[in-house]
């Protein structure tokens, strides 16, 4: 009974948790975090929840969330969101890994209650390590921005009582204007042609301190009037370049290199 009342009460993403038992989640987590999660008259400090079974162990779940933060106050941290990443044991209310990071925001970052999906993709990265992926889709670009990036993907590993971001916010998605329309009313921020590149991540060929080498493809393509024909060109492939793992991560962000790609 007490399990209904508190469906009824969940947000947007209830309908994306199929495979997340809300209470057991929140016997697992909420008082190691300090976190309060939906429940029968209150809504939590939750903002999106997804979860999904370990592709290695069956009795195991990978649960991500975004959450509200509190000042010593207790009022919400309106500048900033939490972010989790965990393997719990459910049955057992029990955390195996945590991963916990603060998110600045700012007008290219919107947090919402659709924003986060799991990636259980072979990431074996190197003898008995297989990572997971978690996707933020939480790019936004303001009004008459040059351009932006979205579709993020941090890459974790376990690592002893914890997990450890080995890649993070790859952006896989970049954009940027390559010509205005100057003819529109300049307030109207009009644009005649964007170029815009989709990234995929694979496992090279290569390994560097005994962890396989990344490799990052571009698709991109120019859309807009201002293409010759009109409309959008064919894409093209294009390998932007390799990451290699340095001891601690992948470095680097490929969305400066991407958009200095994109331009015209």
């Amino acid at each position: 009974m007490a399990v209904c009342g508190l469906w009824a009460t969940l947000p947007a993403w209830a309908g994306r948790t199929q495979d997340c038992d809300v209470p057991a989640v929140a016997r697992a987590l909420q008082k190691r975090l300090a976190i309060t999660f939906p429940g029968e008259g209150q809504s939590g400090d939750v903002i999106d929840l997804t979860c999904q079974p370990h592709p290695d162990y069956k009795q195991l779940t990978i649960v991500v969330f975004f959450h509200d933060l509190k000042n010593d106050g207790g009022a919400e941290v309106v500048d900033q969101k939490g972010f989790v990443a965990a393997v719990v044991d459910t049955r057992r209310a029990l955390i195996k890994q945590l991963y916990q990071e603060t998110l600045q925001l700012n007008p290219g970052i919107r947090i919402t209650d659709t924003s986060l999906s799991i990636d259980t993709a072979r990431y074996d990265l190197a003898p008995d390590v297989r990572a997971f992926g978690v996707r933020m889709d939480i790019g936004h670009s303001p009004k008459c921005a040059d351009g932006g990036t979205s579709r993020y993907l941090t890459v974790l590993v376990p690592d002893g009582k914890r997990l450890r971001a080995v890649l993070t916010r790859q952006p896989l998605r970049v954009w940027t204007v390559a010509k205005w329309n100057l003819t529109a009313n300049i307030d109207a921020c009009s644009i005649d042609t964007v170029n815009e590149a989709d990234l995929t991540l694979t496992l090279g060929a290569g390994s560097s301190h005994g962890w396989r080498d990344l490799t990052v493809t571009a698709r991109i393509q120019s859309r807009g009037p201002g293409q010759q024909g009109g409309g959008q060109r064919p894409p093209r492939n294009k390998t932007v370049t390799t990451l290699r793992y340095d001891g601690e991560h992948y470095p680097g962000n490929l969305g400066p290199m991407t958009s200095k790609l994109l331009r015209p």
